[in-house]
Order: C-alpha cells, then sequence, then structure tokens
C-alpha cells in the first residue's frame, strides 16, 4: 500500500467516526430540547431518544417527587405552573 491510500483510508475513517460523534450531539440536544418543552425532567422520559440522552448526561431523579408541578390541557399545553416549595 502507498502512503497516499493509507492517509486517503485514515481520511476516510476519521471523516465516519466525526460523524458518528456529531450525530450522538445532535440526538441528545434534541433530546434535551424536548424535554424542556414537554416538562417532563420529573416523570419518565417520552421517548427512547430522551432517555438514552439522560443516561448519557448522567441526569436521574432524585428523592421525593412533587405530584404536579404543571396543569395541562388536552393538548399537553402548560396552563398554570405551581410552586413546588
Amino acid at each position: 500500500m502507498s502512503s497516499i491510500e493509507v492517509a486517503a483510508g485514515l481520511g476516510i475513517l476519521g471523516i465516519f467516526i466525526l460523524g458518528i460523534a456529531i450525530g450522538i450531539v445532535l440526538i441528545v440536544s434534541f433530546a434535551s430540547r424536548r424535554e424542556d418543552r414537554l416538562y417532563s425532567l420529573w416523570g419518565e422520559a417520552p421517548d427512547p431518544a430522551c432517555k438514552g440522552a439522560r443516561r448519557l448526561l448522567g441526569v436521574w431523579v432524585r428523592g421525593a417527587r412533587p405530584e404536579r408541578a404543571f396543569q395541562f390541557d388536552e393538548e399537553g399545553r402548560v396552563l398554570r405552573r405551581e410552586s413546588v416549595r
């Protein structure tokens, strides 16, 4: 193998690894945004992407959780935020 072929192979491998890293960052950022939008950090994760993002980032529910901190309408929008303390 010539040095050009080795360099091309390493370049392709580097681009592939960079693509995987960018994909992971995008999935975690979209899942985090979804969690913020749905106010779902106190409950179960709404989908597998959010569950994986929680595991990757180390976000766990600790201690006693309030019964309800938000009131929702039928479409899932927040009507009123209650103080939990």
